[in-house]
């Protein structure tokens, strides 16, 4: 990396690291945390379906895993939360795995219907599995995050999940640009062609199920810590298409393009709560209007713009503007 882009990223950094400085309303730091976990999420599920090109309406599930985790090893382990972080990704890794084995034999929307299957198979134990999870009743008391035995409070979790978030975002930056990142392309592309020239598919269409519900399950666990409450209504099939669209939205494959979604999606409900009833029907009129303006020479129009764009502004940031619109 140039020295005029780490000067960009340190200026985009210092920028996020002040917000809680900045802002002090709790509400509006609320509304970041939740704002920055959705990124991280569908970043995470960028591998998936922008990097391997295998849809999955499941990732809310292993969001839920990783919370599930992290609540039962905090409330009957006693484990601290920065253990239950990795526990949580683990964890949802290796449902991961087992989703992503039957992957290597079905593709398109037939594997969306697979993740959809298992989706309803883990909300079905964290209903009627009471004695681990508690069933309906979900998971109270969860022990907030602490340092140095005082709690993180709002500030702290928004620092943790910026530090998810961007952690996320630079293991997709680095796996794409990457020979793993090209095999996935290759894979997303044209998979027979794939196949046809040694390119290992089943090994590689796993491998991005297992790192993207990784993240999801830490995004988890710092969500259990958060809230101190889980239940199964929390981690449902809307909230997996909710991020499913992020992604599409903002445009799946690129490096930015599921934070753009992730803003948008995140931001547009609360923005429009003076709308009352009518605003998620505004959201996906929004949605909607979006993804046709895409298909219909957007892409164009944000390419050119970012261009003009990169033009004024400092750290020569054209060409990464340009290459990532």
């Amino acid at each position: 990396m140039t020295s005029k882009r780490w000067q960009a990223t340190a200026l985009a950094a210092a920028g996020l690291l002040g917000v809680p400085l900045v802002v002090g309303n709790p509400y509006i730091l609320h509304v970041g945390i939740f704002l920055l976990m959705y990124v991280a999420l569908s970043s995470s599920l960028n591998i998936v379906l922008g990097l391997a090109g295998q849809p999955s309406l499941a990732h809310a599930t292993f969001l839920g895993v990783g919370a599930y985790a992290a609540a039962l090893a905090a409330l009957r382990l006693h484990w601290p939360y920065w253990v239950n972080l990795g526990f949580g990704g683990v964890t949802a890794a290796l449902l991961g795995l087992i989703v992503g084995l039957p992957s290597v034999r079905v593709r398109g929307h037939h594997l969306a219907i697979v993740t959809i299957g298992f989706a309803q198979i883990v909300r079905l134990i964290e209903i009627n599995w009471d004695r681990l999870t508690s069933g309906p009743m979900g998971l109270p008391g969860i022990p907030t995050a602490t340092i140095a035995s005082r709690p993180f409070g709002r500030i702290g979790f928004y620092y943790l999940f910026l530090l998810i978030a961007g952690a996320t975002l630079f293991v997709v930056n680095r796996i794409s640009r990457s020979r793993i990142g090209r095999a996935l392309a290759a894979v997303r592309d044209d998979e027979m062609a794939a196949e046809a020239l040694g390119v290992d598919t089943r090994y590689y269409k796993v491998y991005a199920f297992v790192i993207s519900t990784f993240w999801a399950g830490v995004c988890g666990a710092a969500y259990a810590h958060y809230m101190t409450f889980v239940s199964p209504d929390s981690f449902t099939q809307a909230d997996s298409t909710t991020i499913l669209c992020m992604v599409i939205l903002g445009g799946s494959g690129t490096l930015f393009g599921p934070v753009i979604g992730a803003s948008v999606l995140a931001l547009a409900p609360e923005l429009l709560r003076f709308a009352s009833g009518y605003r998620y029907m505004l959201v996906g009129l929004v949605m909607v209007v979006a993804v046709i303006a895409r298909q219909s020479g957007f892409d164009r129009l944000w390419k050119r713009t970012a261009a003009m764009l990169g033009r004024l502004l400092p750290f020569g940031l054209r060409g990464r503007l340009h290459r990532n619109g």
